[in-house]
């Protein structure tokens, strides 16, 4: 009987994944789901997983036929920034929100002491947090977008060698 009940949130607690979206509001789901459909529920928006973000590297977007992970921690963020080089500030910025949505948005600990009085939502898809990260007085942060690199395509003129 004690092993039926510490089964149920370990299985739940498997196949969690997290997006962050732009507002701060952090967003736990369970059923698996392609990039696709959060991209056609946001538009404008692109799917990025936060393992590919590295400072000086172009911002790669999911694949709209690729299944979000287990385990993984993703981003949605404006399709203006898809293939932007990711500066420092940029960076900073997302890390600040993840942390602020993730301190405050985070299931608490208390399902892993009472497994039997954990609260679930009606709707299994997604377990949803709000967080108060915008409304919250705090520091102005300015992101400045870095353009990413385009070579001049400008014809070269040749002189004849001179012998």
């Amino acid at each position: 009987m004690g092993n039926a009940a510490l089964c149920a949130p370990s299985l739940i607690a498997n196949g969690i994944y997290k997006v962050l979206y732009l507002d701060g509001r952090l967003e736990f789901y369970t059923k698996p789901m392609r990039a696709a459909e959060l991209m056609l529920e946001y538009p404008g928006q692109f799917v990025c997983d936060s393992s590919y973000l590295k400072v000086g590297h172009r911002i790669r977007g999911l694949l709209a036929d690729e299944e979000l992970r287990r385990h993984k921690f993703y981003f949605l963020l404006p399709m203006d920034l898809v293939y932007s080089v990711l500066t420092h500030e940029e960076m900073s910025s997302f890390n600040y929100k993840a942390s602020k949505a993730l301190k405050h948005g985070s299931f608490n600990n208390l399902g892993k002491i009472f497994p039997v009085c954990m609260f679930l939502p009606s709707e299994p898809k997604k377990i949803e947090t709000h967080s108060e990260v915008m409304n919250e007085p705090g520091p102005i942060e300015r992101c400045f977008k870095q353009r990413s690199w385009r070579p001049a395509l400008e014809t070269i003129d040749e002189t004849p060698l001179r012998t």
